[in-house]
């Protein structure tokens, strides 16, 4: 079986955290707003918004900044612990710059920081 493979992908800064999401996954990147969930409740720091990545269905997640990464990359996958606590958002890990990414599904990423509640809330 061949590994998995990601053509695209957006690696995003999270305060002192990184996540990654496939090109793919993100139909516009928008300005901050008060409807957008932030990234940082995945790590319970306080939300701070820069961008926002909308898919094609309006699901939102906001990072504190990103960078566009063209390369073709092998996709890590996850133990089923770790894949289990991220809501099942987690796909794998990317290496990209010498430096190990999350790679998670924007929609999915999405509805479980909806579900961490008042952690994961506005821009």
């Amino acid at each position: 079986m061949s590994p998995a493979r990601v053509e695209g992908t957006l690696l995003c800064h999270v305060g002192r955290h990184r996540l990654a999401f496939a090109a793919s996954d993100v139909a516009s990147i928008a300005a901050p707003d008060a409807a957008c969930v932030s990234a940082r409740g995945a790590f319970r720091e306080s939300p701070s918004v820069q961008r926002v990545l909308v898919t094609a269905t309006g699901e939102a997640v906001g990072v504190d900044g990103l960078e566009i990464d063209a390369e073709v990359l092998s996709v890590l996958p996850p133990s089923p612990l770790v894949a289990h606590a991220s809501g099942g958002s987690l796909r794998g890990f990317v290496l990209t710059r010498g430096v190990l990414w999350p790679l998670v599904h924007l929609d999915g990423f999405e509805r479980y920081l909806r579900g961490l509640g008042g952690d994961g809330e506005g821009a």
